[in-house]
């Protein structure tokens, strides 16, 4: 049944991506789903491309493990980066119609230069991100059907790459929508199928308050004793702020989430896609996070920890729940894969091609239609007017750039196959290491560059080299050597004084252009159909309906956690 299932989900996987590809017939299609998104499909697509195998199994393994509360802690610290960056890049992003974030720091900057670097850094965090969600896709498959991982690589590989290459962001969105919806309902019926089978909220607070195997498991700072591998309750508590924090601006500004907003059919709705994306994530973390430990109560020696809910899934749970628990988790990885490669194969086409390239058809219409032969052909015709010659040799040459993207991509993709293969598969290591890169590197630059004119081309370069250099050279040694930095000393917040000092170092005695200058000002002026009383109060709804529900959550953990931990422990 969990074959069949898994199998399902594949199949209507590739019929999305069959259906929705033959609507795609521009770059602008192709790249930002004709920029025409509901809040919705941009929510969803926000979650979808957010939760991954990360999520349902690195995550929830370290809940499982004893770490529940500060995975928590995290969870609602980072989701503040929905708000946050909306209003103060995703927003401006969005005013800047670029095809890809890379893109708009070369507009806003005035700078090919700046582009081709932040593609080329697109390409390898992305890239990485990739190859750990494979991996996760992999290990899920591999619990449910006997069949080598080799061969489950390359399965999940030929799905994830047919449909993005079929439907680019068009059947992205309808596609993480469909997942979104689908995961979320899995994992609030299967947590709650054990919280249930635990009592009750309160009796299953009671029950992992007094148990022994992993104690302190649902206190503030995590599990103690000699299984501890967290350090400290301080040093726990240190890494559940600093990560959040580091993971709101990973939220705020990195290219698999901001560029969601490019395809937003206003700016409104670019806010209230933000806005939902706060509320859903914080219930579903709820879930998933006391959840995972609450599974200690049915079997406490689950290994890995990152499969304990596919084994939930598997051993415990109704057959039909079991079985959406685990299209939920496939759908997430396989929602976050397609993300993740259209990011870096347009990157790679859009950002970094054009930089190394002497091929025309990213450069100009006339060149890259003399270049298709298409011109000779129309100059036959005499009778045609320069406009109308104009016209189709820009559609001809959008055509050559669809086409070359999509060759780009699937260049791409075989080489995260081949690094599938070659890199272990440490799912949380690599995939925090990948997307935190971006926080150091780009997180300055990105808010500095809407919301000052003082930053320069170089100020910019220079940041953004500085962060991503300090932040993945010491994560690096972290990570993969058998020396530690202390708590304080976080990688990523190192990297980002980096980045911000490389700024001051480049802005020094550099004044920015006229170009750059005005096209900040412009990026200040508000449309005037953004300024649509109706719009505005839609948007203030959304606000007040994301308060309610985190006000909510607030409450629930008050009554069904708090007050009950707080009764045993004095």
């Amino acid at each position: 049944m969990f074959a069949l299932a898994i199998l399902g989900s594949f199949v209507l996987y590739l019929i999305i991506g069959a259906v929705v590809g033959r609507s795609v017939k521009t770059t602008d299609d192709y790249y930002v789903s004709g920029r025409n998104a509901p809040t919705f499909l941009v929510a969803g697509t926000l979650v979808a491309s957010f939760v991954s195998t990360v999520s349902f199994m690195g995550e929830l393994g370290f809940s499982y493990d004893g770490y529940a509360v500060p995975m928590l802690i995290l969870a609602s610290i980072n989701i503040s980066g929905y708000a946050v960056g909306v209003l103060l890049f995703g927003r401006y992003l969005r005013r800047s119609e670029a095809l890809t974030v890379p893109e708009y720091f070369g507009q806003r900057f005035n700078s090919k230069k700046i582009q081709a670097i932040a593609g080329i850094m697109v390409v390898i965090g992305i890239g990485l991100y990739l190859v750990s969600v494979s991996h996760g896709l992999a290990l899920i498959i591999g619990q449910l059907i006997d069949i080598p991982e080799w061969v489950i690589i390359i399965i999940v590989w030929v799905a994830y790459t047919s449909f993005t290459l079929l439907s680019g962001s068009k059947g992205i969105l309808i596609n993480d929508t469909i997942m979104f919806v689908v995961f979320t309902v899995a994992a609030v019926v299967g947590m709650g199928f054990v919280i249930g089978g635990a009592g009750g909220p309160i009796a299953a607070t009671e029950k992992m308050t007094q148990f022994m195997q992993k104690p302190d498991g649902i206190s503030w700072h995590g599990l103690t004793g000699e299984n501890s591998y967290m350090g400290s309750p301080g040093e726990v508590l240190i890494y559940a702020i600093t990560l959040g924090i580091v993971w709101a601006l990973v939220v705020a500004v990195s290219p698999w989430q901001s560029s969601r907003f490019l395809m937003a059919k206003n700016e409104h709705v670019a806010i209230r896609s933000g806005m939902f994306a706060t509320g859903a994530l914080i219930v579903l973390y709820l879930f998933l996070t006391l959840g995972g430990f609450a599974i200690n109560l049915i079997n406490p020696n689950i290994e890995p920890s990152e499969v304990a809910f596919i084994w939930i899934a598997q051993n415990h749970l109704p057959g039909i729940i079991g079985i959406l628990i685990v299209t939920g988790i496939v759908a997430a990885g396989l929602s976050s894969a397609a993300s993740f490669l259209s990011i870096v194969g347009f990157s790679a086409a859009n950002d970094i091609l054009p930089a190394f390239s002497k091929r025309p058809e990213f450069a100009s219409a006339t060149a890259a239609q003399v270049e298709s032969g298409g011109l000779a052909k129309k100059g036959r015709d005499q009778s045609l007017a320069t406009a109308n010659i104009d016209v189709d040799l820009a559609r001809d040459a959008d055509k050559i750039k669809l086409r070359t993207s999509r060759n780009v991509m699937l260049l791409v993709s075989v080489a995260v196959l081949i690094l599938t293969f070659v890199m272990p598969p440490v799912i949380m290591t690599i995939a925090y290491f990948a997307a935190t890169l971006f926080a150091a590197s780009w997180g300055p630059v990105a808010i500095w560059s809407t919301q000052s004119r003082r930053i320069t081309a170089r100020g910019a370069i220079f940041g953004m080299i500085a962060g991503f250099v300090v932040s993945a050279g010491l994560q690096t040694i972290n990570e993969f050597t058998p020396y530690t930095l202390p708590t304080l000393a976080d990688p990523v917040i190192l990297g980002l004084i980096a980045c911000i000092l490389g700024i001051y170092i480049g802005n020094f005695r550099n004044q920015p252009s006229k170009e750059e200058v005005a096209y900040f000002e412009k990026l200040q002026i508000t449309p005037a159909h953004e300024r649509d009383p109706k719009r505005i109060r839609q948007t203030g709804y959304m606000a007040w309906g994301v308060a309610i529900i985190c006000f909510l959550v607030f409450v629930a953990l008050v009554f069904f956690y708090a007050i009950p931990y707080g009764q045993i422990v004095g």
